[in-house]
């Protein structure tokens, strides 16, 4: 694949060559310093700019065009990296060489138009209060689902990391929006977020970058801000433990671990492995000690949020094993740092990792993200990423290890339980 990258003036215009793919996909990435207040409209915005435009007012409209242009997709989403709330827009459509001439700047100037001519009246978003209720719904519903939820009650005690706040917003911001300040949001969105596209596919460079100068509508010029990293919580001589109750089926076990003073290497390769190693997947020592051998639970993983500076480990349960389970998870972190460790299970997360790493080239966002990495944090290439991670010794494992504290615990438990003990 070659990558060619072109300063726009407003924005950066990344062209990735391949021909691996019939399709074209292409990613816009608005992205800023992420604001508590701001989260609400983020998400209203990414969904109210795909509902319709100025052209296309109503979705059937949408569904037509979106035919006409041999099923074209478009979506939406909202993620954060580290310290930045990333506003994201994709699309992928059928290169025009299997279709008809120009229909790659048909499909493009499509896409763009949902960005750039949004369905305003008096300089207010129309149909507002239809997405706003979608929205609310989806707030609403992050309790339904236990695991995200007893995750996002324990960040919520880490007032002030960007972490702690839910990602799909706030339903007290929600019901301050309206379409007047939705609309400006949107404006200062254009003007002042940091702004990376990405193109992938087998295409004409000079037309697209051509494309883009037309139809991108935006010139103002920002400084950049790459400054990711999250700050380190500060380390706790006792662990604090919180207690939640709701009537749930299975107990959640939600263990919060600080990563403190990684270097740039043990942050890009090590803690990932060490991750993979703890309880990344089936094959990991969480899971084998935990579940496969004690039956202490139905499912236990780990995750690592390697520039926010933390790991998580979670785990469904039974409540009558939950100290056990905190104590058999305290003695396997206990055993990595102590270099009980087998070489088999070492290079099995190697191989786990190492193969994640190629499969990640064979979709087209895959390779995009591989990139955006790259722009964000200085990522390496496929190879050499490939050659780092095959190099860490258990010496590195057990030298990160040490740098993995406990800090905060969080149990969803059963109301009817709760009584019983009351």
């Amino acid at each position: 694949m070659n990558l060619e990258t072109i300063n726009m003036g407003a924005y950066n215009l990344h062209l990735i060559k391949t021909n691996k793919f019939k399709t074209i996909t292409i990613d816009v990435d608005f992205y800023r310093e992420i604001k508590k207040e701001e989260i609400t409209k983020r998400n209203l915005l990414k969904m109210i700019l795909l509902d319709s435009s100025k052209k296309y007012k109503t979705e059937k409209e949408l569904i037509i065009e979106s035919e006409m242009l041999y099923d074209i997709k478009i979506s939406s989403s909202i993620s954060r990296i580290g310290n930045f709330s990333n506003l994201s827009f994709q699309t992928k459509f059928l290169n025009e060489k299997y279709t008809e001439e120009d229909m790659n700047k048909e499909s493009i100037i499509f896409f763009l138009d949902l960005i750039f001519n949004p369905n305003i009246e008096n300089d207010s978003f129309v149909n507002i209060e239809k997405q706003k209720s979608k929205l609310k719904q989806m707030i609403f519903s992050i309790k339904d689902n236990k695991v995200k939820y007893s995750v996002l009650k324990l960040m919520e005690k880490m007032k002030g990391k960007p972490y702690s706040y839910n990602t799909f917003g706030d339903i007290d911001d929600l019901e301050k929006i309206t379409g007047k300040t939705l609309y400006e949001y949107y404006k200062r969105v254009l003007n002042e977020d940091q702004i990376d596209i990405f193109v992938l596919g087998d295409f004409d460079s000079t037309k697209v970058k051509e494309i883009f100068k037309e139809y991108f509508k935006i010139n103002t010029f920002k400084k950049e801000n790459k400054k990711l990293l999250v700050p380190e919580l500060i380390p706790r001589k006792r662990v604090v433990r919180y207690r939640e109750y709701d009537e749930v089926s299975q107990s959640q076990l939600i263990i919060l671990c600080s990563l403190n003073n990684l270097t740039d290497y043990e942050r890009k390769y090590v803690i990932k492995l060490y991750n993979e190693i703890l309880g990344g997947t089936s094959n990991s020592l969480l899971f084998d000690t935990v579940r496969e051998k004690n039956s202490y639970c139905y499912y236990i993983n780990a995750s690592v949020k390697a520039y926010d500076n933390i790991l998580i480990i979670n785990s469904g349960i039974e409540g009558k094993n939950i100290d056990k389970c905190i104590k058999l998870i305290k003695k396997t972190l206990s055993d990595i740092s102590s270099g009980r460790l087998a070489d088999d299970v070492l290079e099995s997360a190697k191989m786990t990792i190492v193969s994640a790493i190629k499969s990640s080239f064979d979709n087209p966002i895959g390779v995009i993200n591989t990139y955006f990495s790259k722009i964000l944090v200085n990522s390496d290439d496929e190879k050499e990423r490939i050659e780092k991670f095959s190099k860490i010794t258990k010496k590195d494992i057990i030298s990160v290890s040490k740098k993995v504290k406990m800090h905060t615990i969080l149990t969803l438990e059963n109301k009817e339980d709760e009584n019983e003990k009351n």
